[in-house]
């Protein structure tokens, strides 16, 4: 329960795949990948700042630099068709999705491309952290240009109110998108919501109880701010929040999907043209070869480092 409501400390937009990351990261360490190598903003202005345009990888390229090179070759090329800023944000890893870095690259870049730009967002994300997802919301609301998500693969939760918040949403033939209701600790709150009403408090012990009342309270918050950022075209131009209510608190599993048909018979603004390019940029990178770094001059590593490090206690290494 200690570890559980450590996790509580973070409200987040997520899939399941990811929540997995956020309750582990109550119990044990864990490396965050680089940043920058699945949140990439490419302009002509930053695309040259980040020395990634023209030019083949050197000889002797790892597999990982390889696909990165080809990755962003795809997004330059797809730039210069559209004439656009695009927003590339792609997860492949539990331990990657929608944080307060992506919030600052995503904000930076709409400020220096200019309010009428045309933006173009490639999503393949499980959701991430409501606090930057709206800070993401807000930037889109307030830029003029038009702004079109495209989704080869899946988008969820947060990924889905991002796309909600652009102009048209183009999804893939067989891509998903899903609900918005937001979960506390991996644990959908609208459910956790419903504790209060399903039991008297004097049958809730006081931790539910807490966690119960940041439930109801994060359900209210998230639909005000969903209603205030959905675009108006998915809502048949009105500022109806029948939409969002439907997809916080409608009853749906996290992660029930929401297929092209579906969403169109929602009334989203929802096309099926894909660009073929836009599969490839969203391919997962090579998995890395395992390594193992061996101690030769011998040493003990105790319990609590080796709990630390997700680690077995390992006996004295020898020569």
């Amino acid at each position: 329960m200690i570890g559980f409501l450590g996790a509580l400390g973070l409200a987040e937009w997520l899939g399941l795949a990811s929540v997995s990351a956020v309750v582990l990261g109550a119990f044990r360490f864990r490396a965050r990948p680089k940043r920058g190598a699945s949140t990439v903003i490419a302009t002509p202005r930053t695309t040259a700042l980040q020395g990634d345009a023209g030019g083949a990888p050197p000889p002797g390229s790892s597999p990982a630099d390889l696909h990165r090179a080809r990755v962003q070759a795809g997004t330059d090329a797809f730039r210069e068709t559209r004439g656009s800023v695009v927003l590339r944000i792609v997860h492949h890893s539990d331990y990657e999705y929608v944080d307060e870095h992506t919030a600052i690259e995503v904000i930076d870049a709409l400020r220096a491309a200019g309010k009428d730009a045309p933006v173009d967002i490639i999503l393949h994300t499980p959701g991430g952290l409501l606090s930057a997802a709206q800070q993401i919301l807000h930037a889109l609301k307030h830029h003029r240009g038009r702004k079109t998500a495209f989704i080869p693969y899946s988008a969820w939760s947060a990924g889905t109110m991002i796309a909600l918040a652009c102009d048209e949403i183009v999804l893939g033939s067989s891509a998903v998108i899903g609900p918005i209701d937001p979960q506390l600790g991996g644990l959908p709150a609208p459910l956790l919501a419903e504790l209060l009403d399903d039991k008297s408090n004097d049958r809730i012990n006081d931790q539910m109880l807490v966690i119960a009342k940041m439930a109801k309270q994060s359900v209210k918050e998230t639909k005000a701010f969903a209603c205030d950022y959905v675009n108006p075209v998915h809502n048949g131009g009105n500022q109806s929040c029948a939409l969002t209510n439907d997809l916080i608190g409608s009853g749906r599993n996290h992660q029930a999907p929401i297929m092209p048909q579906e969403a169109k018979a929602m009334g989203l603004n929802v096309s099926m043209e894909m660009p073929e390019l836009l599969y490839q940029i969203c391919q997962p990178p090579p998995e890395e070869e395992a390594f193992l770094t061996v101690n030769l001059f011998g040493s003990r590593i105790d319990q609590k480092t080796a709990a630390l490090l997700d680690l077995k206690p390992l006996d004295t290494l020898k020569r």
